[in-house]
């Protein structure tokens, strides 16, 4: 029988098991959020997600992502409404608090692959579509995943955590905290989300489902013919040159104008769209061309600002319920 062995430390890269995760760092050994409490007080925060090919995603689309060094998250609560209480609530603290948050990712059978701190971008209300096609709120966790760090000592996690966290608080702004779905209602500034019928958001969920279960490349190609469906000629798919540059070009035509020339980055992303995104596809426009980004997730307030900047190439922003607007106007068949 193989000897159990408590580990010590913590290796980015390195595999746990479910036992040694728990006696290590004396947290539960059941659910995706573990806290830590030392005193009362929250110490640190376990969560663990699973890797995106363990999972069926044409069964789950809302599945969590790793999209570069950004991991979506869908809270605690399998079934209802989830809130902002228990281990949710425990997430939200590092908000306001240094607490550390270990990221794991299970890629087999008691297989937790450590990934390094998390750090909550954001968090907001969204809608989702359970096994039982009842349409219900969720909450939805955004963190940039830092990796970069030396080998932890188990029980002393402040001392490098610490100056990490305050170089991400002072680099991270209030409208990246905010996406374009949220409202800020006055004067409690609780979030909460636009009001639309049962129907419509049932029929924009099943939209984002159908996005979400197809490759990146059919996407694209997808997105292309709903470009021309629209009206816009000479609609071509560019060649794969990286997330930075243009994915479609297309012309629009009027009588009254010259032809204009449209670039146009999709996203079948999960993670929200931010001020990045937005400058890096201005500066990859050609000379009179308009931009415009498609994507199946949301924009940040930061975002928003970016693509309206004064002085600035407008870049036009297309989120899913604009997606689904559009399909449902022009009556085009996916």
């Amino acid at each position: 029988m193989k000897k159990f062995v408590v580990p010590e430390i913590l290796k980015i890269g390195e595999h746990y098991n479910n036992d040694q995760i728990k006696y290590a760092l004396e947290v539960s050994n059941l659910g995706g959020i573990r806290p830590k409490l030392k005193n009362k007080e929250l110490d640190f925060i376990v969560l663990i997600t699973s890797a995106e090919e363990n999972k069926n995603t044409t069964r789950n689309p809302y599945a969590d992502k790793i999209e570069g060094d950004i991991l979506t998250y869908t809270g605690a609560g399998l079934k209802g409404d989830q809130e902002i209480s228990g281990v949710n609530k425990r997430i939200v603290e590092q908000m306001e608090t240094p607490i550390p948050i270990l990221g794991f990712i299970k890629e087999g059978i008691s297989q937790y692959k450590f990934i390094g701190f998390l750090f909550l971008l954001r968090h907001y209300q969204d809608y989702q579509i359970d096994n039982q096609s009842n349409l219900r709120k969720v909450w939805i966790f955004e963190f940039q995943i830092y990796s970069d760090i030396p080998i932890l000592k188990i029980g002393d996690f402040a001392k490098p955590f610490l100056p990490l966290y305050s170089q991400f608080k002072k680099d991270i702004l209030p409208e990246d905290t905010l996406i374009d779905s949220v409202i800020l209602e006055k004067p409690e500034k609780e979030k909460i989300l636009p009001k639309l019928t049962e129907e419509t958001l049932k029929s924009i969920e099943a939209l984002k489902k159908n996005l979400l279960t197809i490759n990146p490349y059919e996407f694209e190609g997808l997105m292309a013919k709903l470009i021309e469906h629209t009206g816009f000629i000479d609609v071509k798919v560019t060649k794969k040159s990286g997330d930075d540059g243009i994915d479609i070009s297309a012309f629009l035509r009027h009588r009254f104008s010259l032809d204009l020339n449209y670039q146009f980055q999709v996203k079948r992303w999960k993670h929200s769209v931010g001020r990045k995104e937005i400058a890096n596809l201005r500066g990859s426009l050609g000379f009179n061309s308009f931009g415009v980004i498609i994507s199946t997730s949301h924009f940040t307030s930061s975002a928003i600002s970016e693509a309206k900047g004064i002085g600035k190439t407008p870049i036009n922003l297309i989120g899913i319920k604009g997606v689904y607007q559009i399909i449902k106007e022009t009556n085009f068949v996916i």
